[in-house]
């Protein structure tokens, strides 16, 4: 006598078979975002060491974010341009050539985390806004003075394996990204106070661990200036000693891990009024 399968087996089969299912594939995927994660973690530390060479070389001050641009006839330039001649993993795609002057977005070889959603999107990693000066649009004889234009040297760090200088990014709602991420008090926490009073924490900032969605305009302290936590809830910072760490999302502490006293956080704090 032929025997096979009831209806009853075979739903009891298809039901273990999904009960597996839906076990096992949050675990592969959590496996390939980790996998995705080692490979953001190299990134960063080969970005790392790339600053680090361009620190020794120009006497142990670290590069701007940006410069020229804007109103000026200086070509805007990046700060992944000025660290690029220190990286083997050059970048694969044609840059915006001028006889002096090259444009490097940030994106392709180590510049671009495989978890982005935007592989097109520049700026996906961003660097320290205070420590490393933005002089895009630079200068005028009134802004000359202004804290934000001048060079930080690498003694300024006075903890540098707790400050964070180089850090994965948000989406914008732009065709580019920022170079750097937002380190100032309110961009980060909500409580103010004196630092050796101030309850450390990072509510804003986390409200703003978000992508934005296409609408063309990049803005400002939102989405693509704060970092993003795509590796199981985890994001890979670069730190002012050059080690690299996963940072699980709430672990960033604005006073522990951002604050500097340079640029015009500095300005600020010899005034009186900043930190808060």
């Amino acid at each position: 006598m032929r025997r096979g399968f009831t209806l009853i087996e075979l739903l009891v089969v298809i039901a273990i078979i999904a009960i597996l299912a839906a076990i096992l594939f949050p675990v592969f995927a959590q496996a390939r975002e980790k996998a995705r994660q080692t490979t953001c973690v190299s990134n960063s530390k080969q970005i790392g060491l790339a600053i680090m060479q361009y620190v020794q070389d120009y006497d142990e001050f670290f590069p701007p974010s940006q410069y020229g641009g804007g109103n000026t006839p200086i070509v805007q330039r990046l700060w992944y341009s000025l660290v690029e001649p220190y990286v083997k993993n050059q970048y694969s795609e044609p840059h915006w050539m001028d006889p002096n002057q090259r444009y490097h977005p940030g994106r392709g070889g180590i510049f671009s985390c495989p978890s982005y959603p935007a592989q097109n999107q520049g700026g996906q990693y961003g660097v320290h806004y205070d420590i490393f000066p933005d002089f895009w649009n630079c200068c005028t004889p009134s802004s000359q003075r202004d804290a934000r234009h001048q060079a930080t040297p690498l003694a300024r760090l006075e903890t540098p394996a707790e400050k964070i200088i180089v850090a994965e990014k948000g989406v914008t709602d732009a065709a580019w990204g920022w170079p750097f991420f937002g380190t100032w008090q309110w961009d980060w926490a909500d409580s103010v106070g004196n630092p050796r009073g101030a309850t450390d924490n990072s509510r804003i900032a986390l409200e703003r661990d978000r992508d934005c969605q296409p609408s063309g305009n990049g803005t400002w302290a939102l989405c693509g200036m704060h970092p993003r936590y795509r590796h199981n809830n985890v994001a890979s910072v670069l730190f002012g000693d050059g080690h690299v760490q996963g940072m699980p999302r709430g672990r960033i502490l604005w006073f522990r891990h951002i604050y500097v006293p340079v640029g015009l956080p500095g300005q600020w704090t010899s005034e009186g009024w900043y930190p808060y």
